[in-house]
C-alpha cells in the first residue's frame, strides 16, 4: 500500500498518509473478522499483521532497514495496536448483539 502512494518500499520512511492508510484498512479488516468470526480470528489475524509487517519491511526493504529489523520488530506493535482493538471492539458489538437479540426473544 504504501509503494503505491509513495513509491517506497521502505515501511518506516513512507509518510504520515500512508501509514494512515494502511491502519484504515487493517482496522476495517480486523473489526470485520471480529464481528463475523471472533476472538480467535483477531489473534490470527492481528499475529499476521505483525509478520506480515516485518517480513515486508526486511523482504522489500533496502539494508539499512534490514540493519534495524529488531528496532522494527517493536516498532510495529505500534502499527497493529489499533487494528487490534478495532478487532476486539468487533467482538464485542457481536457479543452486545447477540445478547439483545437473546432478550428480545
Amino acid at each position: 500500500m504504501a509503494y503505491v502512494v509513495s513509491g517506497k518500499f521502505e515501511l518506516f520512511d513512507a509518510s504520515y498518509e500512508c501509514h494512515l492508510i494502511t491502519q484504515t484498512v487493517m482496522s476495517a479488516a480486523a473489526f470485520l473478522d471480529g464481528f463475523k468470526k471472533g476472538f480467535s480470528q483477531v489473534i490470527i489475524l492481528f499475529v499476521g499483521e505483525y509478520i506480515g509487517l516485518n517480513a515486508y519491511a526486511y523482504v522489500f526493504g533496502s539494508s539499512e532497514s534490514r540493519s534495524w529489523a529488531w528496532l522494527g520488530l517493536i516498532t510495529t506493535l505500534v502499527f497493529v495496536l489499533f487494528p487490534a482493538l478495532m478487532g476486539l471492539l468487533g467482538v464485542a458489538v457481536s457479543w452486545l448483539l447477540s445478547k439483545c437479540r437473546q432478550g428480545n426473544a
